[in-house]
């Protein structure tokens, strides 16, 4: 038994000796802390305000009233993401954001062939509308200087058509 002994004492001995050791702590690289409410500064961009919708492209087809729309054939088209406005905000930085923001779908350009076909039924009265395109995003984009208060300043602001990967038609109807 004095085995086990030696080894609780061994235990007790090893925890008292870290309590008296001294401790070092290492931070991480990076950039030093600035304190709340004070800002680097600087020329900032942002993309913000992102809304779900479809970038159509090419021709809008139109039957009713009521009955059934059916669409057999679409021409290729390519749809882009674009920038509008001179903020110098580029599409590579808005893709990026919105991927990281909004959809991971979300590229420069989507290209589709023309072997498609769409049907539906179109209610009573009513004129049903189906155009293709891509399913992506609105937002703003903004360009501005920080000052080191936080404040913007120089802001400047335009709209951001975002395409995305994914691809079909929507479909929507009116009473004309």
């Amino acid at each position: 038994m004095k085995r086990p002994r030696v080894l609780v004492a061994s235990s007790v001995a090893i925890f008292a000796a870290s309590l008296v050791a001294p401790v070092t702590a290492v931070a991480a690289e990076g950039p030093d802390p600035v304190a709340e409410g004070v800002c680097r500064g600087g020329w900032k961009q942002n993309v913000y305000g992102y809304k779900a919708t479809h970038h159509g492209k090419g021709p809008k087809f139109k039957d009713g009233p009521g009955g059934t729309i059916v669409v057999t054939k679409t021409t290729s088209a390519t749809v882009s993401t674009t920038v509008s406005g001179t903020g110098g905000v580029t599409v590579g930085f808005a893709v990026v954001e919105a991927k990281a923001e909004a959809s991971g779908e979300a590229t420069a350009s989507v290209t589709w062939g023309s072997s498609h076909r769409y049907q539906r039924d179109i209610a009573r009265n009513k004129y049903g509308h189906v155009q293709y395109g891509s399913w992506g995003h609105t937002a703003t984009w903004e360009k501005y200087y920080q000052l080191p208060n936080c404040k913007k300043t120089q802001r400047k602001t335009g709209p951001v058509k975002i395409v995305n990967k994914e691809t079909g038609y929507r479909y929507w109807e009116t009473s004309r």
